[in-house]
């Protein structure tokens, strides 16, 4: 039961409805007979993250603090408990937790870029201060300002078989006002909204692996997109790991596998074809038809892109669960049950044995 409910959690989270994912989370941990200690360090580092996204960051911190006692080598956790830390201006504090976290785990790599990040502000702080200590008199103290809190956007993301297409839609910024790192399984955006000048940050770990060397975005009038290089030709039902951690059913491919070498003639037929001539009269075809039919892939993204959020949600639902056959951008229709692909009134599909 209570890992169901932390799977419960998960999705509630990956959809961004953070008071909603708090609850199960706390549901989890209260059905948790507790004798898996690294199950419920588990529980306790998700829901910190979970805490942090509703900026309650002194719950973040106490939940990473229980996790690291349950299981010291939960990575996950030294995250939560640093940017916990950071974000209530204990940068020292928040350095100290990521450099620990490395002592146990060195290869982890958000852990590295907010070590780094922090280095740079605490020397940063450190110079002024120097500097002030040499005045002989000093202004009266002043209460310091409360930064800005990390802003909520929501982000969407298209796919094609090879690339990842994530876009996130803040107006008015230059490609040098953003920061965006990603290892071959995390990503990392940060950037400052102009119109308000609050903080904006997007961290996650990534559902499926891919290639960092090849990760690139731009910069719109309206949007920051960010393309990420998929290492397998599969589905992504959602951009985070923590969605898709426990399912057993495997990821859907996107692309038919090519085979070697095609085969005299098919099995069902004992005349032999000329394949090379009618491939290359399908590649005519597709020539000829080009200018009439468009990329259909570009089509799509288009669509999807001049789409509201239940649209693409529907969009998202219908290719998935239709295996890319299907597509319907009716989220009332396909909110409602699984999407399959039905054939014409009058007509049946049939399967052919190979």
């Amino acid at each position: 039961m209570s890992k169901q409910t932390f799977e419960e959690a998960n999705e509630a989270f990956v959809d961004d409805k953070y008071e909603e994912a708090y609850e199960l989370y706390t549901k989890a941990l209260t059905n948790d007979d507790k004798t898996d200690s690294h199950f419920t360090s588990k529980v306790l580092a998700a829901r910190a993250q979970c805490a942090l996204k509703l900026k309650r960051y002194t719950d973040a911190l106490n939940d990473s603090n229980n996790a690291i006692e349950l299981d010291e080598k939960n990575m996950k956790a030294y995250l939560r408990k640093g940017t916990a830390l950071y974000n209530q201006d204990l940068k020292e504090e928040a350095l100290k937790t990521f450099v620990r976290g490395l002592e146990i785990d060195s290869a982890d790599d958000q852990l590295k870029v907010w070590k780094e990040k922090c280095e740079k502000e605490v020397e940063n702080k450190k110079q002024p201060t120097a500097a002030t200590n040499t005045e002989k008199e000093k202004p009266a103290a002043t209460a310091a300002p409360v930064p800005p809190q990390p802003a909520k956007i929501k982000h969407s993301f298209y796919q094609t078989d090879t690339v990842v297409t994530i876009q996130i839609p803040i107006k008015g910024l230059k490609k040098e006002q953003v920061q965006v790192q990603t290892t071959d399984t995390t990503l990392s955006v940060e950037t400052k909204i102009p119109a308000t000048g609050n903080d904006y940050s997007l961290e996650f770990d990534l559902a499926y692996p891919i290639d960092s060397s090849r990760t690139n975005f731009n910069v719109t009038g309206s949007n920051i997109e960010i393309k990420l290089y998929k290492r397998q030709a599969i589905q992504w039902t959602s951009l985070d790991a923590q969605s898709v951690a426990g399912k057993t059913q495997p990821p859907v491919p996107m692309s038919r596998p090519v085979t070697d070498k095609a085969p005299s003639y098919p099995s069902s037929s004992q005349r032999a074809k000329n394949w090379s001539q009618i491939e290359a009269e399908i590649k005519k075809d597709e020539k000829d038809n080009k200018e009439d039919t468009g990329d259909a892939n570009a089509i799509f993204q288009q669509l999807y892109r001049d789409s509201d959020e239940n649209t693409r949600r529907a969009m998202n639902k219908s290719m998935y669960e239709s295996g890319g056959t299907c597509l319907n951008m009716n989220w009332e229709e396909v909110s409602k049950g699984k999407v399959t692909c039905e054939p014409p009134d009058g007509m049946e599909w049939k399967k052919y044995d190979s």
